[in-house]
């Protein structure tokens, strides 16, 4: 373990990091980068959310949405739609060059859980499923979430 680095802490950082490089890899004669499978999954279940809603779905602020977003409908993945509802809203939806690739995209990140699960039995899949939900719901809860770093940076208080 690092000297002020959590075991667990590191664990789940170097799970992220090789998920997203197994990702990148394999995703990448898709024209998918990075963590931008991640929209379209999502798009996958609600096609139409707003951008916002993504953000909350995904726990990635706002401003990362907007720009994956944008670089997702330059390579034809999405499209936006003014939302009738909330004129300064964006809805949006997959095209189908992104349906296309989706079942790839389900396939390849259904083969990583397989591949680093291998060796789990199917209580502790679902003991470490479950602690892994708790600490996410306690992270979601903590002040640094609720207040983030970057609005702590520009002076600005609660």
């Amino acid at each position: 373990m690092h000297k002020g680095v959590s075991s667990i802490g590191k664990w789940i950082s170097v799970l992220y990091r090789c998920r997203k490089s197994f990702a990148g890899r394999t995703l990448e004669p898709c024209g998918i980068a990075g963590c931008q499978y991640l929209f379209l999954l999502t798009l996958n279940c609600e096609d139409g959310a707003s951008q916002e809603k993504i953000s909350d779905d995904l726990k990635i602020d706002k401003t990362t949405t907007a720009k994956s977003i944008k670089v997702l409908e330059k390579n034809g993945f999405v499209t936006r739609v003014t939302d009738p509802g909330d004129r300064r809203a964006y809805q949006v939806f997959l095209t189908q060059k992104a349906k296309e690739i989706l079942p790839r995209i389900q396939e390849a990140m259904a083969q990583w859980d397989e591949f680093i699960q291998a060796d789990l039995t199917e209580e502790e899949r679902r003991l470490l499923e479950g602690v892994l939900a708790k600490m996410a719901a306690k992270a979601y809860q903590s002040e640094y979430h609720r207040n983030s770093a970057a609005s702590r940076c520009r002076g600005k208080s609660k």
